[in-house]
């Protein structure tokens, strides 16, 4: 039996916290993570850090 990492909104919302984006920035990204498979490149506003999350 193999075991699968769940990686799904709250997992992104998370990720993307960690990272020092905003509230409303990481639930943004983790919802379009959910829905595309990909957040899109973008610039963190705490860090300036061009970030992408995708599988």
């Amino acid at each position: 039996m193999t075991v699968t990492t769940k990686r799904g909104w709250k997992w992104a919302y998370r990720k993307l916290r960690d990272l020092h984006c905003s509230r409303a920035s990481a639930a943004y990204r983790a919802a379009l993570y959910v829905l595309r498979g990909d957040t899109g490149t973008f610039i963190c506003e705490v860090t300036h850090k061009k970030i992408r999350i995708n599988r």
